[in-house]
């Protein structure tokens, strides 16, 4: 009888014995064709509507890409970008920041905001119906936002208690030093995205309201992922672009770091903590590379998953940690190969010598046969998941315009990922990894992982201190 169910006998071909279960899983049938919705483009009162049709939705998203990212900061006002893009709709011209939420709530919309090193983005999700007033509302919080002093100033000090909890917490401290190592102190690539406590707090109205009059007032790139026959292009792009003439210029590119000649690791110290933070990688090609497709097949199998190979050391063979990963992030200039983890105090010498062994084997083995098929057909059977609403049409938009790539761009991955082979992969991984020339950083307790870190043959400097 079936507990809860004392009138329900359990039927017998549901029983182990009862022949309805299979000793193995059945094949996958082959992927299908995966083909980008339509893009279309048009030139409008000085700027550009890059659009994608979905006949027959009934949801719409639509959103500002414009070239205003951390690049663009003044030295000592490193955050500035993260800041004033936060600020868009917290009370406009005419808005207060109660009465944008309000109008915004009242279409049935999500508001959405992002940022990266070259730009800033802001989006919302709305019903097809309310998609013109959901532009109008976007255009309202980028071209007319007010920036009033009481706003700013609660604003600010909500970031710098934010700020504060974030780097009270192990691994920022490691990710800020980790970022520094590898791209120079004097490289804006070289700090976090957002900052540090110090250079928000240096951060003014003034300078708010200046780095929007000097990189927010251009056109930018207006994105709409909608069905189309039920839109008007030209009138939301007039919308957005009217009286829109900033400067839209790219920011200057960082200076391109030197690869270390070994394996370097620096310690900062946390005394007293129970685990230690690892962040352990180099610097990697940007999106634009033709092997990027080789690039994603096998740093999955080596970082992207629970069942990847750094996970089922680290994790499942040797106890060390709760879980740990790796990947490429490409921006439009450099990118980044990382391994991220947290490992008891105890073990970080040996986690930290059996990632880099992990690194190695790929770089030299590459994947086997059967990695690279599961990991391939995982690949193909999430990445159209991933593209089901407007929203995540119009994130591979925006990377279109970001990274300065072809319309059919998702098209083509697509077919590069089913046409793809393990020899592509294990040559990508022969490329792209280099083991030789990792950076490692260890935030734990000094006095208890240098001594160990050294007993395993690195030359460890002791006394690196985060800023």
């Amino acid at each position: 009888m079936t507990l809860g169910h004392p009138d329900h006998t359990e039927p017998a071909d549901a029983r182990p014995d009862g022949g309805l279960l299979v000793a193995e899983r059945p094949p996958a049938s082959p992927p299908r064709p995966y083909v980008f919705p339509e893009v279309r483009r048009l030139h409008v009162a000085g700027g550009e509507v890059v659009a994608a049709h979905l006949p027959g939705r009934a949801l719409a998203w639509a959103g500002l890409v414009l070239e205003a990212g951390a690049l663009h900061e003044p030295a000592g006002r490193e955050g500035l970008a993260r800041v004033t893009g936060g600020l868009l709709d917290e009370g406009t011209a005419n808005y207060t920041a109660d009465e944008f939420a309000l109008a915004v709530e009242g279409l049935g919309a999500r508001w959405t905001w992002t940022h990266d090193w070259e730009t800033q983005g802001v989006g919302i999700d709305v019903p097809l119906a309310g998609l013109e007033r959901g532009v109008a509302m976007l255009a309202e919080a980028v071209r007319r936002p007010a920036f009033a002093d009481d706003d700013v100033e609660r604003f600010l000090a909500d970031v710098a208690s934010s700020l504060k909890h974030t780097w009270a917490q192990p691994g920022t401290r490691a990710q800020e030093a980790y970022r520094r190592l590898l791209f120079g102190e004097e490289s804006r690539y070289g700090s976090l995205l957002d900052g540090s406590p110090a250079s928000n707090a240096a951060v003014t109205a003034h300078d708010i309201r200046e780095f929007h009059a000097r990189r927010m007032t251009s056109p930018g790139t207006l994105l709409v992922a909608a069905d189309l026959d039920a839109v008007d292009l030209a009138g939301l792009g007039e919308a957005v672009f009217a009286g829109a003439d900033g400067p839209d210029d790219r920011a200057a590119a960082p200076p391109t770091p030197q690869d270390p000649s070994q394996v370097r690791v620096f310690v900062v110290d946390r005394p007293g903590a129970v685990q230690s933070v690892l962040r352990i990688g180099h610097t990697a090609p940007p999106r634009s590379t033709p092997d990027l497709v080789a690039i994603e097949l096998f740093a999955e199998v080596l970082g992207g998953s629970f069942t990847s190979r750094l996970n089922h050391t680290l994790r499942e063979v040797k106890g060390y940690t709760y879980g740990a990963g790796a990947g490429f992030a490409h921006g439009r200039r450099v990118g980044t190969f990382t391994v991220a983890s947290s490992v008891h105090t105890e073990v970080t010498a040996d986690a930290v010598a059996d990632a880099l062994d992990e690194i190695r084997r790929m770089h030299e083995s590459g994947v086997t046969d059967e990695e690279f098929e599961t990991t391939r057909a995982h690949v193909l059977g999430s990445m159209p998941i991933r593209l089901q609403t407007p929203r995540g049409i119009g994130a591979r938009l925006r990377e279109a315009v970001v990274h300065g790539l072809p319309d059919d761009h998702v098209t083509c991955e697509y077919a590069d990922f089913v046409a793809a082979n393990a020899v592509e992969a294990n040559r990508a991984a022969a490329t792209y990894l280099r083991p030789d020339a990792l950076t490692v950083v260890v935030e734990g307790d000094a006095a208890r992982v240098v001594p160990d870190l050294e007993g395993k043959g690195f030359g460890v400097q002791r006394d690196f201190a985060a800023h």
